[in-house]
């Protein structure tokens, strides 16, 4: 049996990546193919210029040093303090002593661990452990971050703030992060691309915006009624007598009276059925489905007027 097949993915530089699908989809092998932690029984895997499956065993043991990896327990040193657990990969490396101190200490300030350095793992909140597995994933100067359910084992707040902080490391240091996950919000808070995997198979792709306002694989419909903003307006066709619209905006426009403006020269009478307003990383969107009363020829024009607008509109019915 395969535990994936027919993978074809590129992960552009600088992006945050995410792959979600449901337990045994394949993703957890996917993410550590791209170390090698899983070698491939065909394929190739490549990370920058490097053909990582092509390296012999020192090789690849170098270059592994280029990809960081976080993961969902921590994986930590229970012996050894903070700054000794993130230390550990420089000393590895056999860098002298000043520069790991140098390098810990910018690492520590990173992820907001500076008065905590001296402690152990079991001295650490859930959200303070998962900084220490950060700051160690960091400690090289990795191209790639990947990220092994790094927010599963966290509580809701704890985890936003781990989000912000991957996101903000993203940002400051240019790093490629590639995540897999469960959760659909965990994709919305952060990614700029997301592949679902099922059966081992990559079943869509695309922008986080495109997949999760036009979801076209049933998996990922799933995903995306996890989302307690989400909506299906297809339970209201057969109870309205009006010409039911759905109109999806993204941008600043989400806040700007467009419908109304829209409207208001005309006769057409309109109801909000359903609507949301929210974020997608640092991009707001919205949804509406709208019961719009009065005569066709009007309505198209309003739709019209929306649509120059930049907004998407469609018939539901």
């Amino acid at each position: 049996m395969e535990a994936v097949k027919n993978i074809s993915l590129t992960i552009n530089k600088g992006e945050i990546f995410g792959i979600i699908g449901h337990s045994g989809a394949g993703k957890s092998t996917l993410l550590r193919c791209v170390n090698l932690l899983e070698r491939p029984t065909s394929g190739t895997v490549k990370v920058g210029e490097v053909e990582l499956t092509r390296l012999s065993s020192t090789q690849l043991q170098k270059e592994r040093r280029r990809i960081g990896m976080i993961f969902q327990h921590f994986n930590l040193l229970s012996m050894a303090t903070v700054r000794d657990n993130i230390a550990f990969p420089l000393e590895l490396a056999k860098l002298p002593r000043t520069a790991v101190k140098q390098r810990v200490d910018e690492l520590l300030k990173l992820v907001g661990l500076e008065q905590h350095a001296d402690k152990y793992p079991a001295q650490l909140s859930g959200g303070q452990k998962q900084r220490v597995g950060i700051a160690r994933a960091l400690a090289n100067n990795p191209d790639v971050l990947l990220c092994d359910e790094a927010t599963s084992a966290l509580d809701p707040q704890t985890t936003n703030a781990i989000l912000s902080l991957l996101m903000d490391i993203n940002q400051k240091l240019g790093i490629t992060i590639l995540l897999i996950t469960h959760e659909m919000h965990v994709i919305r808070a952060i990614c700029d691309r997301v592949a679902v995997i099922d059966g081992g198979e990559i079943v869509e792709m695309g922008d986080v915006l495109d997949v999760f306002l036009k979801p076209q694989h049933s998996i990922t419909k799933d995903f995306v009624s996890q989302i307690a903003d989400s909506f299906d307006p297809r339970e209201l066709i057969d109870t309205r007598s009006g010409r039911l619209i759905k109109i999806n905006y993204v941008g600043e426009i989400t806040y700007e009276p467009l419908l109304f403006n829209a409207v208001k020269s005309t006769s057409v009478q309109f109801t909000i059925l359903q609507g949301t307003v929210s974020r997608m990383k640092n991009t707001p969107y919205g949804q509406l489905v709208i019961e719009f009363i009065g005569d066709d020829g009007e309505i198209d024009r309003v739709l019209d007027e929306l649509r120059a607008k930049g907004l998407e509109v469609g018939d539901l019915k």
